[in-house]
Order: C-alpha cells, then sequence, then structure tokens
C-alpha cells in the first residue's frame, strides 16, 4: 500500500478532494495550513506538490475525527534496515495505548525519511501517553542512526483532523 499527503489551505486542497470523488481523502487542521493525507494501492498519487510513501506497518482504521501526531525521522541510509526492523517491534507496544485508533509507519519513497503517524480519539489521550514512562522507552528517533547534518533532524506536527465541510 502506498500513502500520499500534501499540505496548503484547506479550501485548495477541498478542489484537489473534488476533483477525485472516488479517494477517501483525511483533512488534517494546525493552526492556518491543512493536511490532506490518502492512501491507495497504486504508486502514483493525484498530488501534483507532495509526498509519497510507502506504508511499512499499519494498525487500526483512520477516521476522520480525532488528533494526529506525525512525527519525522531521517535516517542514514546505513541504519535504516535497523530503523524499520526496531521500529515495526516497538509499533505493537504503543498500539495498546488507551485513546489510539491508528497507527502507519511510512517510509517516503526515494529518501531517507520515515514518518510515524499516530491517530489518537483526543488530544488529551496523546499528553497522557506522553507523560507515560513507557512514552520515552518508545522514542522512536532515538532509534535512528540520525544524519549529520543539522537541518536533518527529527520532528512532530500535530493536526487535528477535520470534517471535510469544515
Amino acid at each position: 500500500m502506498w500513502a500520499f499527503m500534501t499540505t496548503g489551505t484547506a479550501h485548495f486542497l477541498k478542489k484537489i478532494a473534488d476533483s477525485h470523488p472516488k479517494i477517501d481523502f483525511f483533512f488534517m487542521q494546525r493552526a492556518a495550513s491543512a493536511l490532506v493525507y490518502y492512501e491507495d494501492k497504486r504508486k502514483k498519487g493525484v498530488f501534483v506538490s507532495g509526498r509519497s510513501f510507502e506504508i511499512l506497518s499499519q494498525h487500526g482504521n483512520l477516521s476522520k475525527k480525532g488528533f494526529v501526531v506525525l512525527d519525522s525521522i531521517p535516517v542514514m541510509e546505513d541504519g535504516m534496515a535497523v530503523f524499520e526492523d526496531q521500529t515495526k517491534k516497538r509499533l505493537p507496544i504503543v498500539v495498546k495505548q488507551n485513546g489510539l485508533v491508528a497507527t502507519r509507519f511510512l517510509k517516503q519513497r526515494k529518501s531517507n525519511h520515515y514518518v510515524i503517524l499516530t491517530h489518537w480519539k483526543t488530544e488529551k489521550h496523546y499528553m497522557d501517553w506522553q507523560k507515560s514512562d513507557l512514552y520515552n522507552q518508545m522514542d522512536f528517533a532515538n532509534a535512528a542512526r540520525l544524519p549529520a547534518y543539522f537541518a536533518e533532524r527529527p520532528y512532530s506536527a500535530s493536526y487535528f483532523m477535520m470534517e471535510e465541510d469544515d
């Protein structure tokens, strides 16, 4: 399976979605910007400028409600296999957390970037997870051999799912 995402204004992204009615898009809002995400069996996405990912593992079904965190982690090429293996072993532990709806472990095509998408029922569920002892043990960025270039550091972005008519 493949995943695709792009950012822009909600109005602009809605126009893209309207031109592809057969695709189940997930709209996410963060401050003034929006992100749209979808999954497909085809490798080629519908976005002119966006990112495409191979779905390495998944749990649960995404919902159009809730809170989403995208952890973006660049990994040195010689550490990618180890990172993938360790992450696939850790995710089954994470999916047991209260309030977790779904996870996706994504590898960006033609890149050394990974995204761990966690979808929570509410922001509070995610905050409770962050306060747990298990959270620090599951720090996925610590499992990665990070690039030496300072600009390529792991980062997180959080979003609220939005109804398509919002």
